[in-house]
């Protein structure tokens, strides 16, 4: 297995020699002209585009409940998708047709489902005896990537599925490793998912496989809390929640190096998402107690 590291000493020094490095070109965020969504009493995380930049979806939670939400910018309006039992999050738009998909846990059982957002319906993503979360899609929408329980080794682990052939298909094999979020490259090669060990010394790592399952590259050993992918698919946005940290958002090359700072503030930013074109960036931004939605628009290279 390919493994390139970065020690967190090592990403603090990089950091700081960026931060004065004044000819260093970076895509900044400025807080000052962020638009931000702001919902009293809930917390909101996990954003996903729509296709056409126009739309954003993303999960709230309250004090008893979670919901997801959705926001129409030509608008300017907010609409609750989904009503009912169960704690929902982890939504996403699917890349055809009018219909997103998220996970939905009720009790000790979670599963895929998705909603068409012109009918309301709301129906199981495939029909599999499966328990799953975390789902995203190929650019093209025939293949989901997604987190699945694994009954033989009784772990969670990655799974495919392909909605042409009505395959199913394991992707990984992880021992002692709890898996994060997979999230599908731009341009529909790689598959970009985080892993924690569940023993001693419990470290957290991104991880690139592709999408048919091949070789595993580990790329760092940050404590990196989440991620996205930028327009590109060489870059990775990543955020990471440590005072030592001269920035608490920064990106890195696939391959875990030329790490640039995205601000130069430790405010805790997580669930990043890139919009479609390219030119802006939606995060769950921490205000007092609270997450909420921020857009910044993203500075030219």
């Amino acid at each position: 297995m390919k493994s390139i590291k970065i020690t967190f000493s090592t990403l603090v020094i990089l950091l700081q020699l960026v931060a004065v490095n004044s000819t260093v070109k970076s895509q900044m965020l400025d807080t000052a002209t962020a638009f931000r969504i702001n919902i009293a009493q809930s917390n909101e995380k996990f954003p996903s585009w729509s296709k056409d930049g126009n739309r954003l979806v993303f999960q709230s939670t309250f004090k008893s409940h979670s919901e997801i939400l959705l926001y129409d910018f030509n608008s300017d309006s907010l609409i609750t998708i989904t009503r009912g039992d169960g704690y929902k999050t982890h939504p996403v738009f699917i890349p055809k047709g009018h219909a997103i998909a998220c996970d939905v846990r009720i009790g000790n059982q979670t599963h895929i489902f998705k909603t068409n957002l012109e009918t309301g319906i709301t129906k199981l993503l495939f029909k599999r005896k499966l328990f799953c979360k975390d789902p995203s899609f190929s650019p093209s929408g025939r293949v989901v990537v997604f987190i699945g329980y694994d009954k033989k080794s009784e772990t969670w682990q990655l799974f495919s599925y392909d909605f042409v052939y009505d395959n199913l298909n394991q992707l990984t094999r992880l021992k002692n490793k709890k898996l994060y979020r997979p999230l599908f490259s731009p341009d529909g090669k790689t598959i970009l998912f985080g892993t924690e060990d569940t023993q001693i010394p419990y470290r957290r790592s991104l991880r690139q496989i592709s999408w048919y399952g091949g070789q595993i590259n580990m790329l760092d050993s940050l404590e990196v809390s989440s991620y996205c992918w930028m327009l590109n698919s060489y870059r990775i946005a990543c955020s990471v929640n440590n005072p030592r940290s001269t920035s608490s958002f920064f990106t890195v090359r696939n391959d875990g190096t030329f790490v640039l700072p995205l601000c130069n503030d430790t405010i805790m930013r997580v669930t990043p998402s890139l919009s479609p074109d390219g030119k802006k960036m939606a995060v769950a931004v921490k205000f007092n107690n609270n997450f909420d939605i921020v857009v910044y628009n993203l500075m030219d290279e």
